[in-house]
């Protein structure tokens, strides 16, 4: 049985350089290891050993104190308001004698049968709610 041995591919001032680069860039723990392709269990494990071999490591930063030097993933969208070219076919024409509910705005008309999930019925008077 052969025993193997690994070797870290970093020194230990390596390490610290690294660590403290982390805990000085603004960036979370998280974040500065996704950026340098660095796993954040190993970064701790460094964290680890520096603070028990006598190193002054900073403590990490917290959420309220985060400045992310990039642009967050959000993007805007102007929502325009316009009537469909053609009027939408019915698939189904239900009986309207059926219905327990029928509103009606402008055109549209929303029938609301017995048998309806309620869980449909909730979002539709949620988006509804929005409209009125």
């Amino acid at each position: 049985m052969e025993v193997v041995i690994m070797r870290s591919k970093f020194t230990k001032q390596q390490k610290f350089d690294m660590v403290m680069e982390c805990r000085n860039s603004g960036l979370s723990d998280y974040m500065w290891c996704k950026k340098h392709d660095i796993q954040s269990s190993t970064f701790y494990s460094w964290v680890k050993q520096l603070k028990r071999d006598g190193a002054n490591v900073p403590e990490r930063t917290y959420a309220e104190d985060y400045h992310l030097d990039s642009k967050p993933d959000i993007v805007k969208l102007e929502i325009v308001d316009e009537l469909p070219a053609e009027k939408p076919q019915v698939v189904q024409q239900l009986p309207s004698n059926n219905c327990a509910i029928e509103i009606t705005i402008g055109q549209a008309s929303i029938k609301v049968f017995n048998d309806v999930n309620p869980k449909l019925l909730s979002q539709v008077m949620t988006c509804l709610g929005g409209c009125l």
